[in-house]
């Protein structure tokens, strides 16, 4: 899992594949087959104003795409826009963009989280990398010998291709085994985004499972996800590529997340950070997190900066804690450079539910859909709440401040009108009271964000600004 926190700051940067100079090929992405593919699907949705969405390595080859489209399309009422900048993350669906533009449809290119999707159809063009096949087979008849092993394989979905390829003789050396597809958009996945065929042989955590790909996050959602003590992994980006049998939920890494929910457990005001428009779902999570942090007394505030660096979090400095919402591959959460602990839902479920107190790293997910209803790790958040206020009579003990945790739960209060809020009461001094509400911890701000201000301020000039170095300015009005 070192490539995990090999980037701090950007969003799932460490998904784009190295190459000389960090630029992907044209036939890494495209070609007469991915080219017909997708004028059958715009043709299939009658779609008139379509959106590509290309990472930055594969930018460059925008203009010949646009232009094999628009020549074998012939079609004068087909608009085509490149997006380049995304968001949030490239491996997203970034309907935000493609809104701008009035898009009826995306095509999106390269690495993909394949989160679920609901406003706009999406057709997605992977990478199409390759690996040597009979070193695999030969490293996995080594590692498995018995033919009769009910395997399970998994892999990155630029390898998707050379996976199909693979299948045939996979079955063949074993027939028990099941290759994992990307479910459609339009069926109900069964593990991730994956559809199993399972058959006579249903999923549980002692069959082996291969995955085929490079050690990041899509390999840490899919191992997590599938609970097994038996995972091997293909490493296909290392130079001396072996079968390796890893634990991802043992992973050093992991451990470390334990600070991050002590200090959660800690926190009186939690920050949820919403890095996310189009997975389907984060509304709701937001809702119980909110929710959860209630039951324990917590204050939270809602925050949606578009793509989250340490700076602009950095500007929050009354909230003790911030709770990513995002898509499963985002990794802006494992940087060190956030000046208050970044944590994944998952984690802020651990630290405010109280169920998870006994079981703390049992198990484990960055797919925030679990938690929510028919998930695998979904739990009421009504009981927990009322496990919460039992909870407040325990002792609890801080293990980063060694402090006696207390934490005092509200009653909750029935709205009787949309514009009321939740207040509570605060000592001025002087036996005087001023009742306050969570909007209040800002408003004496000097700086409280862009203000547009129509018609409130005068009308600046516009002046020549400086240029030069800066040891020494030209036009510098200070001199």
């Amino acid at each position: 899992m070192s490539s995990a926190f090999s980037s701090g700051d950007s969003i799932v940067q460490n998904q784009v594949p190295a190459t000389a100079d960090d630029r992907l090929g044209l036939a890494d992405i495209w070609n007469d087959e991915q080219r017909d593919r997708c004028l059958r699907w715009i043709q299939k949705h009658n779609l008139k104003r379509v959106a590509l969405q290309l990472p930055d390595s594969a930018l460059h080859h925008s203009v010949q795409i646009v232009s094999e489209l628009r020549d074998v399309a012939g079609d004068s009422e087909l608009t085509l826009f490149v997006l380049a900048d995304t968001s949030y993350g490239s491996c997203c669906v970034d309907e935000i963009a493609a809104a701008h533009a009035n898009a009826d449809g995306i095509v999106h290119f390269g690495h993909a989280c394949l989160s679920k999707v609901a406003r706009i159809p999406v057709l997605y063009v992977f990478l199409q990398l390759t690996f040597d096949e009979e070193h695999l087979l030969a490293a996995l008849s080594q590692e498995l010998p018995d033919c009769t092993v009910a395997l399970r394989c998994f892999y990155e979905v630029a390898y998707a291709n050379a996976v199909a390829r693979l299948k045939g003789a996979l079955l063949a050396r074993y027939p028990s085994a099941t290759v994992a597809a990307v479910a459609e958009p339009d069926q109900q996945a069964d593990v991730l985004c994956w559809k199993l065929d399972e058959g006579a042989h249903p999923p549980n955590g002692e069959r082996p499972v291969l995955y085929i790909g490079r050690d990041n996050l899509s390999f840490f959602n899919s191992a997590v996800a599938l609970e097994t003590s038996q995972c091997y992994l293909y490493d296909t980006s290392r130079p001396d590529r072996q079968l390796v049998r890893t634990d991802a939920v043992g992973a050093k890494w992991l451990r470390r997340r334990y600070y991050a929910i002590e200090r959660c457990m800690d926190a009186r005001s939690i920050g949820i950070v919403v890095a996310t428009l189009t997975t389907k779902g984060y509304l709701e999570i937001v809702s119980r997190v909110q929710r959860l942090a209630k039951a324990r007394g917590v204050r939270t505030y809602l925050i949606s900066i578009g793509k989250v660096n340490p700076e602009k979090l950095a500007n929050f400095i009354d909230i003790d804690c911030f709770v990513l919402v995002g898509c499963p591959e985002n990794d802006v959460f494992t940087s060190r450079e956030f000046f208050r602990p970044l944590l994944s839902v998952f984690e802020a479920e651990m630290g405010l539910n109280v169920t998870w107190r006994e079981k703390l790293l049992a198990s484990y997910t960055i797919n925030f859909a679990d938690l929510l209803p028919d998930g695998r790790l979904h739990s009421d958040v009504e009981e927990v709440a009322a496990l919460a206020r039992e909870a407040n009579d325990m002792a609890d003990v801080s293990l980063v401040t060694g402090r006696a945790r207390h934490v005092a739960v509200r009653e909750e209060e029935e709205a009787t009108d949309a514009d009321d809020t939740c207040t509570d009461v605060a000592p001025k001094g002087r036996n005087e009271l001023a009742q306050i509400s969570s909007a209040d911890q800002f408003s004496n701000r000097s700086w409280q964000g862009l203000e547009q201000k129509l018609g409130q301020d005068a009308p600046a000039l516009v002046q020549e600004g400086r240029s030069g170095i800066p040891i020494r300015y030209q036009n510098d009005p200070s001199d």
